[in-house]
């Protein structure tokens, strides 16, 4: 009896990621977008595990106010979190349901012609990254952090790999967190961006904010020093 269980457990965890796996690959016909959020640790505050799940729950009868059907599934990203895919879901609901839930950063995508996701990375309305793959493979499977998976307690795990040079869709570009020497003249012509640089540097150092948060400001860092050698 206990095998059959654990081979039924078996069973609907892989139904559960080969379900998710379908949508992000394009393969499901009545799915063209797909948006990704949690409710949790909102404005990069840590909250608790009830307050957290107070929040979780709010999103989703958000979400289904609204007519949408979301996903539940889990993953880490610094810290262990539970947040949803949904389906069908308009970039601009998107964009909404992340400042209404104070959120850094929110994921959406979009089916193209070729039955293939474009994914964005968005940061309040803005799109900071895109990306065109998801991976599933071993290397993911074998991860501790930085991870989406299926929401049972063996989901398998999935990634899209928006920070990752080796995944860029425009070629020729390389990461790296060395300010470039600048002149007074180019100090000057990019004092804005000059100054969100150091204030994501000083974010990504502050212990107080949740451990999600530091990385998101660490990657987008990269980006925002990447933006300034373009300038210069």
């Amino acid at each position: 009896m206990k095998q059959i269980l654990n081979e039924w457990k078996k069973f609907l965890n892989e139904s559960g990621f080969n379900r998710i796996k379908n949508i992000l690959q394009g393969k499901v016909a009545s799915v063209n977008t797909v948006g990704f959020m949690t409710g949790e640790n909102p404005m990069a505050q840590k909250m608790s595990s009830k307050e957290n799940r107070a929040l979780n729950k709010e999103l989703m009868a958000w979400m289904r106010e609204r007519g949408y059907g979301p996903i539940r599934i889990r993953g880490k990203f610094g810290n262990k979190e539970r947040s949803m895919i949904i389906p069908n879901i308009t970039r601009e609901d998107m964009v909404e349901a992340g400042k209404y839930f104070n959120q850094e950063s929110v994921i959406w995508g979009q089916k193209t012609g070729e039955n293939k996701f474009i994914f964005e990375y968005i940061e309040g309305d803005k799109t900071l990254q895109k990306r065109n793959a998801v991976l599933f493979d071993d290397e993911v499977q074998a991860r501790e952090d930085f991870y989406s998976q299926e929401r049972q307690s063996a989901g398998r795990k999935f990634f899209i790999p928006f920070f990752d040079e080796q995944y860029e869709m425009e070629e020729g570009f390389e990461y790296d967190y060395d300010l470039p020497s600048l002149s007074e003249t180019q100090q000057e012509e990019n004092k804005e961006l000059i100054k969100e640089i150091n204030d994501r540097i000083s974010y990504t150092l502050d212990a107080d904010r949740a451990p999600k948060s530091r990385w998101h400001h660490r990657q987008v860092l990269r980006l925002k020093l990447r933006e300034l050698k373009k300038n210069l």
